[in-house]
Parts: structure tokens; C-alpha cells; sequence
């Protein structure tokens, strides 16, 4: 295996007292040492030694050369020219010659111990372990989605769910990747490349591995005993290429297979229009989500910042490592979370107030369904969800979290029912008519018969609530009353008009 200048030095400097050139090559030209008898060209690709005190630096650049001299006083110096090291005096060219090849057997030997475990099929989680000897510093292979496919020496090998964020101590690394830049320009990066971290993520040595021409998976070496610089950048590209191949031979499965069965469930159910309920049923009636139990959907609405990083299966891991008897799964760019209240161990209060800081900390967005009982109303469990966001977003744009509750339903059916024909065709015609003629008049009966229905025709409350004297109003009603010619006690008639106020409020929003 060929080896560079800057790792060679690296590895002399640890035994060594070293004078090194200040510019050392990082590419991976040389094969094993050669001695310099002082004639004939320096040929590209060589690691030559001498003990020559007389040595003198042939006339050609030395970019893709490789000089140590050792066990003389010299009379050239590094500073002078590339790819030059020289060693003590007290050290022998036969010394610097055996650990030479301790450095280069030491690496052809880890180079045949991948191809060999490749050959056997090993796992990456073994390839990493591998290069342990060569490369000791904590090291991890994560999927551009934060799924942890591999790790030596992390904390992230004993996670309940292998997803970065799917936890309380990862889910800040996550969020602030997501929105540190210089996270997103490495998207981009090919070969290796030094990411420098925040104040939260720690810096790395990364390789990006590219399947269909996009970036999939991370391989990343973090601060350790080597340097996170040029020294072994092509050794991390090397074992980058041996874990692609590995990838592409042994695909990383999504889900273990209990949690792979639920979500293959619900993923059917929400792409499947003519699923098959009777048999879904059964489905979830084998996973332990019973008939006889109550169920509620969660929809979270990611942002830009969530699709371009990826984060989706980083949230879904978190919800269900955070609400025991959960499953969140990936739809249509969003994240929909069914929970099953019956084994849930925890009051559904506290299940709200947990989600309610991750959504908030994270920027999401999310519309909660209402509690139903049994299978077969996960589907419209699901668009409950979905319409309490949409609305939710339109009347109440500041806030978080929308339930589908008496608001939501309402505004959703005035929607509904204005689809075909604006409000001011379907609402009440004589209160359309009263409140035109009170933009004329500049009187007070519309909002005055709005606030007397409002209060239950409640003379004292109405009065109270517009600040009018009792006789004022009676004369007002009296008034209205004369005007429309509706009788107010008619339920039919008051839920007409209560919704032609509504409906007329919204159009004028």
C-alpha cells in the first residue's frame, strides 16, 4: 500500500526528533524505501534514505519524492526544499530502514485485512473495528437521514433507536446541524474535508459516500490521538471506498422487525386508498394495537430546514423513544405519529407537553386528530390531523400546535360550505340586508343582534356587554325585530343566522 510523506513524518516524528520540510506531500505516492547511493535520477514515487554526509539534492523538483537522511551531520537543510526529512545522527540507516517497514507493514497489513474481511462478508461495523490499530481515535458511519450505521469508541452504540436526535442527548446535536452552514456546504464536499463543528457537534475528518450521485452516508473521525488534517485524509477516502462496497453488497435494513411491522401497516393504510381494513385490522390486532383500543394521530410539519438535512427519521426516532407506544413514520415530507393511548404509560397531558417542546425547539409545526376508538378511523384520524393544521396555520399562523376542536371543525365547515358560492350567497338574506343598512345609517343592529343571540337573548348580559342602558336595547331589538321578521325562536333559524355571522366575519378576513 502506498503511503504519503506527511504520514510517513508523522509516524517518525512519534520516535523521533524530526527536521522536516515545511511542506510535506499528503498524496499517497510512495512504496517502500529504497537507499540513495548519490547517482541516477530520483524517480517519482520512491521513499529513498542516505547516511551520506555529502548529499546533495539533485537539480529536480522533489514533489513526488521522498527523502530521509539519518546518521551523518548534513549540510543542507529542509527549509529549503519539499518532501525532505532528516533524523538524528545517533540514529542508523538500518535502524530508520526496520521501522520503515514496521510503518509499511503496518498498513499493507491492515489494506489486506479489509480485502480479506470484504471477501468473507464482513460487517462495516467490523471494517471499523479493523482499523482501530491504524486509526484510534472515536470514529462513526451515519446516514445523511442520522441513522447510525456504525461506531468505535461513541457513546452512540448503546442508543435504544440507532438515530441521531432519536434521543434527549442527541436531539441538540441534531437541531443545531440542521442549522449550522457550514453542516449544509458540506453536502456538497467530495474526498475528505475538515468540518470544523459548533458548540455543540465536535469537530470531525469527514468523507461524504455518494450513492445515485447523492450524498447517503457520512464516515466521520473525530478529535483523538491523530490529527483531524491532511495526514490521513486518503487512508479515511480508502476505508470510505471499502465501506461504499460494502453498503452496496449488504443494504442497511429501516426498521427491526417488530417496529418494521407497524410502520409497514400505517404506511400502507395512508398510501393505499382501497386498502383492505378487515385484513389491516388483523395486522394490527397481531402487532398488540387492539380494536378495543383509543388512538390519536399527530401530524408534524417539517420545514425547509428538515428537508434538506434530512432530519426526518431523526424525528420519528425521538417521538418514539420519547412516547412509549408510539409509531412515527415518514408521509408525504411530513411525519405522521400514531399513539395508542391504552399502553401508553403516560397520561396523555404529559405525552402533549413532551411533544410540545421538541416541536417548538425543533420548528415544526403540528396538527393533533381527536381520540377514536378502534382501526378504522386511522385514515380519517389522519386527515382530522392534517385539516387542524391547514386551518389551524391560516387563523392562527403564530402558534405551534392545532387540535382539531370546536374552532377548527367550525371554520372547516364554513369553509366547506363557501367552496361553490361566496358567504353573501348562502348566508341569511335579511341579515345581509340589515347590515347594509347599517353601513348606511350608521346605526348599531346588526352587531347588536349578533351580541343578543351570542348571549342567549339574555337582555341584562346584552346590555351589559354592549354598554348600553336596558331601554336602548329593547329599542334597538324592537327595531330588528321590525326589520327582519325572523323568529328567534326558532333553532333552526338562530343556527342560520349564528352561521351567516360567521360566515360573513370570514369572508371579510
Amino acid at each position: 500500500m502506498r503511503l504519503s510523506a506527511l504520514l510517513i513524518t508523522w509516524h517518525l516524528k512519534k520516535k523521533y526528533c524530526v527536521n522536516a520540510s515545511d511542506w510535506l506531500s499528503a498524496e499517497p505516492h510512495l512504496k517502500y524505501p529504497l537507499t540513495y547511493d548519490g547517482t541516477g535520477k530520483l524517480e517519482d514515487g520512491i521513499l529513498y534514505m542516505s547516511d551520506d554526509p555529502d548529499f546533495a539534492i539533485p537539480s529536480h523538483k522533489l514533489s513526488k519524492t521522498f527523502l530521509i537522511l539519518t546518521g551523518a551531520a548534513f549540510r543542507i537543510s529542509p527549509a529549503d526544499y519539499p518532501n525532505l526529512c532528516i533524523l538524528p545522527q545517533s540514529v542508523s540507516l538500518r535502524e530508520l530502514a526496520a521501522y520503515l517497514q514496521e510503518i509499511f507493514s503496518l498498513y499493507e497489513d491492515w489494506n489486506q485485512d479489509l480485502f480479506d474481511s470484504r471477501l468473507n462478508g464482513a460487517s462495516i461495523q467490523q471494517l471499523l473495528d479493523l482499523t482501530d490499530r491504524i486509526i484510534p481515535n472515536p470514529m462513526l458511519l451515519v446516514g445523511m437521514d442520522f441513522t447510525v450505521i456504525a461506531s468505535k469508541k461513541t457513546s452512540y452504540e448503546q442508543m435504544e433507536i440507532p438515530i441521531l436526535g432519536s434521543d434527549e442527548e442527541t436531539r441538540d446535536l441534531v437541531n443545531a446541524l440542521k442549522n449550522d452552514q457550514n453542516y449544509e456546504e458540506a453536502l456538497y464536499r467530495t474526498g475528505y474535508f475538515y468540518y470544523p463543528g459548533n458548540p455543540i457537534a465536535v469537530p470531525a475528518l469527514c468523507v461524504n459516500i455518494f450513492q445515485q450521485d447523492r450524498v447517503a452516508f457520512r464516515l466521520m473521525i473525530n478529535e483523538g490521538e491523530i490529527p483531524l488534517d491532511d495526514t490521513f485524509g486518503f487512508l479515511l477516502e480508502y476505508l470510505a471506498r471499502m465501506i461504499s462496497h460494502a453498503l452496496l453488497v449488504n443494504p442497511m435494513a429501516d426498521h427491526g422487525a417488530s417496529a418494521f411491522s407497524l410502520h409497514q401497516v400505517f404506511s400502507n393504510l395512508l398510501t393505499d386508498p382501497s386498502a383492505d381494513y378487515v385484513e389491516i385490522s388483523q395486522q394490527f390486532s397481531a402487532a398488540g394495537w387492539l380494536s378495543s383500543h383509543t388512538y390519536q394521530c399527530i401530524l408534524l410539519k417539517t420545514g425547509i430546514l428538515d428537508f434538506k438535512n434530512l432530519t426526518l427519521r431523526s424525528i420519528c426516532g425521538y417521538v418514539e423513544n420519547t412516547i412509549p407506544a408510539s409509531c412515527a413514520l415518514e408521509h408525504q415530507g411530513n411525519v405522521v405519529i400514531y399513539v395508542n393511548l391504552d399502553l401508553c404509560s403516560l397520561p396523555f397531558d404529559e405525552v402533549s407537553q413532551r411533544l410540545a417542546g421538541f416541536i417548538r425547539d425543533s420548528l415544526l409545526n403540528a396538527g393533533y386528530s381527536r381520540k377514536m376508538l378502534g382501526h378504522f378511523n386511522f385514515q380519517r384520524q389522519y386527515q382530522q390531523a392534517l385539516l387542524a393544521l391547514q386551518v389551524g396555520r391560516r387563523v392562527n399562523p403564530s402558534l405551534w400546535i392545532h387540535h382539531f376542536n370546536q374552532d377548527i371543525a367550525l371554520r372547516y365547515i364554513m369553509e366547506q360550505s363557501t367552496k361553490k358560492l361566496p358567504a353573501y350567497m348562502i348566508c341569511h338574506e335579511k341579515l345581509i340586508a340589515l347590515k347594509n343598512a347599517d353601513a348606511g345609517s350608521h346605526t348599531q343592529l346588526y352587531r347588536t343582534l349578533r351580541c343578543y343571540l351570542e348571549n342567549h337573548q339574555s337582555v341584562t348580559r346584552t346590555a351589559q356587554a354592549l354598554f348600553i342602558h336596558r331601554s336602548t336595547l329593547l329599542y334597538r331589538l324592537e327595531k330588528i325585530q321590525d326589520f327582519m321578521k325572523s323568529d328567534f325562536s326558532n333553532p333552526n333559524e338562530l343556527l342560520y343566522l349564528l352561521l351567516s355571522f360567521h360566515l360573513l366575519e370570514m369572508e371579510g378576513d
